[in-house]
């Protein structure tokens, strides 16, 4: 599909979509109004139906009260038939004190037995009733009309169609219908071209533009076109775009950067691995060599030798020496320098680790943060090595919580002369038969997860080579001990405290 294709489909599609926005809130009006005025026309009309029923069985009252009076029932019978034929009266009928009926007129004739019940109610409770019936299959509004007089009791009951409301009802709402589908046409011709023509169109060229700007075009440019907010919205999103551009050359800066920083601690830790290795190999090989070469010394000085065995003896210490001299370059090569050159700021050093270790800490759920002291902090370690003691630090911490969790990274001065640095993490903590062993190298605990076991090591001599010191504590947000299996880690450094000044090994030692 080209860009055309699909920046047409954007703009249809938000075309229809401004499009209903407009026609649906109309339509729902029109229809809420029909529905109003129905109920309130319906309402309108009952009332009066109801009005005009009471004014007539005032009426029916006075023609009956009249013929009862000179006790003429055939009188009242054809007062009766007469007042039933006014409009919208189905009929009128009149029973007795007994409920037998007197008269009952025409269409009303075959609802007698349900119109006698309503009189007898009507003489029970001595009252007018007004209610509404199914009389014949149609609604109908009756009154009851009571007259007792010179022992004679008679009960009119008047009945009046309401079928003309709803045929009323039905002849109104289809004008308003009617009016509704023109007032619906004519906007929707409007709106779908004010649509198009105002927000469609500049609508479908951003869309477009952020599509490919997904695909990783930076370079994209959309028209200023269109209603004002649209306007503003392709401002921002071109400065946008250069925004981006220029982040991400950054960006591949900082990843080249950090690439390069990643090898050089790959680097360091294989050679400190390879330390550890030589270290202890240059232990094993040194003190029995130094006990051959002081025995070889002693008899070599003992008098009595031939010169033969003197010789012999001399060689071997001779020997003896020359081994120690290369053990003594191996490990030279082996041990790390001082690392007491020019000190660091703590914090920067902080803040570099935790984005370098950002990616990752964000793919676990972790969070991050810096507890520094108010003034700025440096230690007598180089940032380099700073740098690796800290991060190796946070990376096992990172480790330790793989389904999220927190890092802080808490700096304090102690004193004058000593700081500490502590990172805390809401891990599963450190089990006490582990914990006398972490800073021993080559051990772990993650068995077949990974990990050399030499970081905590790294640690740990990089710390005490600068004159400090570091130890696993109790975390400040547990209540389960130091390391208990449910309360966290904390480790804690603590280095003599510098200016950022060069300082040499026994000024450092002053410190310590």
């Amino acid at each position: 599909m080209t860009a055309q294709n699909r920046e047409g489909r954007s703009t249809m599609g938000l075309t229809l979509q401004l499009w209903l926005m407009l026609l649906v809130p109309i339509v729902l009006a029109v229809a809420l109004y029909g529905a109003a005025i129905h109920t309130s026309r319906h309402q309108f009309l009952r009332s009066q139906a109801a009005a005009e029923l009471r004014h007539h069985a005032s009426l029916v009252e006075a023609a009956i009260g009249g013929a009862v009076e000179r006790g003429q029932v055939e009188l009242l019978k054809h007062r009766i038939e007469r007042l039933a034929q006014a409009d919208r009266i189905l009929g009128i009928a009149a029973f007795d004190a007994g409920g037998a009926p007197i008269l009952v007129t025409d269409p009303i004739a075959g609802e007698a037995a349900a119109l006698a019940a309503l009189a007898r109610r009507a003489l029970a409770t001595g009252a007018e009733i007004e209610e509404e019936q199914t009389l014949g299959g149609a609604p109908a509004l009756v009154r009851t009309v009571t007259f007792s007089q010179r022992g004679l009791s008679v009960v009119a009951v008047v009945v009046r169609e309401l079928r003309y409301l709803d045929a009323f009802a039905r002849s109104s709402n289809r004008g308003l219908a009617l009016a509704g589908a023109a007032l619906l046409a004519a906007t929707a011709l409007i709106a779908a071209f004010a649509s198009r023509a105002t927000v469609g169109r500049p609508a479908g060229a951003i869309v477009a533009g952020v599509e490919r700007v997904a695909r990783g075009e930076l370079g994209v440019t959309v028209p200023e076109a269109g209603a004002e907010e649209l306007r503003r919205l392709a401002r921002a999103f071109n400065a946008m775009t250069a925004s981006l551009a220029e982040a991400r050359a950054h960006l591949e800066q900082e990843q080249a950067a950090r690439a390069a920083l990643e090898r050089k601690l790959q680097q360091a830790h294989a050679l400190s691995a390879v330390g550890q290795v030589v270290a202890s190999i240059g232990h094993e090989i040194g003190s029995p060599l130094n006990v051959i070469l002081a025995r070889a010394r002693r008899l070599a000085d003992q008098p009595g030798w031939p010169e033969a065995t003197r010789g012999e003896l001399e060689t071997i210490a001779t020997q003896s020496e020359r081994i120690s001299r290369v053990v003594a370059r191996l490990l030279s090569v082996a041990r790390p320098p001082r690392l007491l050159g020019r000190g660091s700021d703590v914090a920067q050093v902080a803040r570099e680790v935790l984005s370098f270790l950002g990616p990752e800490c964000r793919q676990r759920g972790i969070t991050t943060r810096i507890e520094p002291d108010e003034a700025p902090l440096h230690v007598v370690l180089d940032a380099d090595h700073l740098f690796q003691v800290v991060f190796n630090l946070c990376l096992n911490a990172a480790q330790a919580q793989p389904s999220g969790g927190e890092i802080t990274v808490r700096l304090r001065k102690l004193d004058a002369r000593k700081a500490a640095i502590e990172v805390e993490d809401r891990g599963p903590g450190v089990p006490p038969d582990v914990a006398e062993h972490i800073f021993e190298a080559f051990f772990t605990s993650r068995g077949d997860r990974g990990g050399t076991g030499l970081g905590l090591a790294i640690v740990e001599g990089l710390v005490r080579e600068a004159g400090g010191s570091v130890e696993l504590v109790a975390p400040s947000h547990g209540a389960h001990g130091s390391h208990g299996s449910h309360g966290g880690a904390c480790f804690r450094v603590t280095l003599p405290r510098g200016a950022g000044a060069p300082i040499g090994a026994r000024g450092a030692e002053a410190l310590a």
